[in-house]
């Protein structure tokens, strides 16, 4: 169960990433805040998915106050990697999928929920 949400939350972020740079092109100033937002999002993309292997390992060790923590420190990450992302495509004037982005922002808020 728990490799199947990570698999789902690692294909929506490639897909997405797809879309944010396939946008319209931007100006100087829109394009540093572009790049901004995308490291933000590959860097908090990066860290969910570590604390969501994390979070997976203590759920196998049977510890689910410290698998708890990481699911939640995950869903933080999530939130702020796909708030980017919808920010950087708000620069690019990309609404493509944009349904499905928050359909995963609001996965990624659940995530927190559970424990």
């Amino acid at each position: 169960m728990k490799n199947r949400i990570k698999n789902f939350f690692i294909c929506v972020f490639i897909g997405l990433f797809v879309l944010v740079v396939s946008g319209s092109p931007l100006v100087a100033e829109e394009l540093e805040l572009f790049n901004e937002l995308m490291k933000t999002w590959d860097k908090e993309r990066v860290l969910a998915l570590e604390f969501l292997d994390e979070a997976e390992k203590y759920y196998k060790d049977g510890d689910e106050l410290n698998a708890c923590s990481y699911q939640e420190k995950a869903s933080i990450a999530g939130i702020k990697a796909t708030e980017s992302l919808l920010k950087a495509m708000e620069l690019r004037n990309s609404t493509d999928n944009q349904d499905n982005i928050k359909a995963g922002l609001d996965k990624w808020k659940q995530l927190g929920n559970l424990c």
